[in-house]
């Protein structure tokens, strides 16, 4: 008994060590990963189909109203143009991360979910942080599929 689990572990670990080479061989850079008229940050695909759109925040002039549910939209705005540019739309987001300078503003990016995605919203993370680039309130990343 003790020698076919062996055999079956021996018959699994070239299966995983492949699998997890041609998963690090699959990243490609993109000029998608310069930055764009949208953003001074980029995007990054991989062969899976998968686009990942790195942090996004408000420009200045929203950042000084102060209103969290105006950021974020702002924030989303800019995800969904870059989104474009890679051929998604908003349903294709599958994933966000957004980065919260004050946790008790949590109603307010909600708020703007509902608002920004029409009923199907991608699945979301908040992280509490103490500071984001230009002061913004909030910075928003994102993982797209293409289909």
């Amino acid at each position: 008994m003790a020698e076919s689990k062996t055999q079956a572990r021996t018959a699994v670990e070239p299966a995983e060590t492949n699998e997890q080479t041609n998963i690090n061989s699959s990243v490609t850079r993109y000029e998608g990963d310069q930055p764009t008229e949208h953003s001074v940050y980029g995007t990054r695909q991989q062969d899976s189909q998968l686009v990942f759109f790195d942090g996004q925040f408000p420009d200045t002039e929203t950042v000084r109203s102060g209103d969290v549910q105006a950021q974020t939209l702002a924030a989303l705005d800019q995800i969904r143009a870059m989104a474009a540019e890679s051929g998604l739309e908003p349903r294709d987001l599958m994933q966000t991360t957004v980065y919260l300078t004050e946790m008790d503003q949590l109603t307010a990016v909600k708020q703007a979910y509902a608002a920004f995605f029409d009923g199907q919203r991608p699945s979301r993370t908040v992280v509490g942080v103490s500071r984001l680039p230009n002061d913004a309130a909030v910075q928003i990343e994102a993982t797209g599929v293409k289909r």
